[in-house]
């Protein structure tokens, strides 16, 4: 009941991989953002340190206070041409993505119909499957409760142990699980009813009633 079928598997994979993408697209415009917010700050501390550093221009005394004002006026105004450029290419990134995630978020709406739709049917298929599963675990919560407590407790060990498959069959006297040839002693006891451990893969041994 957990395996998709193909025809819902193939519509489930579509519709993962557009989630994937558009969380893919949105974490980037998350983090574009917040770096032209950096930028943004940045580029307004830069503007007031040039506004202040065009006022002090107006107070100097001499050349040489004249030259220095006009170098840190100079390094500003290259660093706040830098900041303008980084803050336009942000922004034509952030238009990209944006770009991105609208395209898909105008297809998403038909592939999900698709996808529910998909999912539904496979659903309404496992009707017969699920009343089948809990007739069968009915039935075996019965044949557990019938069984003496030492065949009990030694099937549940074995069920643990052997990756969910405790019993075997014997056909032509050997272990169906395993081709361990049983011993004619052990088949002895098999064929008595007495419960009998394979010596090769360690489940517990039975034999097809015949008519």
């Amino acid at each position: 009941m957990s395996v998709k079928p193909e025809a819902f598997a193939e519509v489930d994979r579509e519709y993962q991989a557009s989630n994937d993408e558009m969380e893919r697209l949105n974490q980037s415009l998350e983090s574009l953002g917040k770096e032209r917010r950096r930028v943004e700050g940045e580029l307004s501390d830069q503007q007031e340190l040039l506004k202040k550093y065009q006022g002090q221009l107006m107070q100097v005394k001499n050349q040489q206070q004249y030259a220095a004002a006009w170098k840190e006026i100079d390094a500003a105004r290259k660093h706040v041409k830098e900041l303008e450029e980084s803050a336009l290419k942000t922004m034509t990134e952030i238009d990209g993505v944006q770009s991105q995630l609208d395209e898909r978020k105008s297809q998403f709406d038909d592939l999900k119909e698709r996808h529910d739709t998909a999912h539904g049917e496979w659903q309404s298929s496992l009707g017969d499957l699920r009343s089948e599963a809990t007739a069968l675990r009915k039935k075996s919560d019965e044949l557990e409760a019938a069984l003496p407590e030492p065949a009990r407790r030694e099937f549940l060990r074995t069920f643990r142990q052997r990756g969910g498959i405790a019993v075997s069959k014997v056909v032509s006297d050997s272990c169906t699980s395993c081709r361990t040839r049983i011993r004619p002693a052990l088949a002895q006891r098999l064929r008595r009813g007495e419960m009998v451990i394979c010596e090769g893969c360690h489940r517990i041994l039975y034999l097809e009633k015949t008519t």
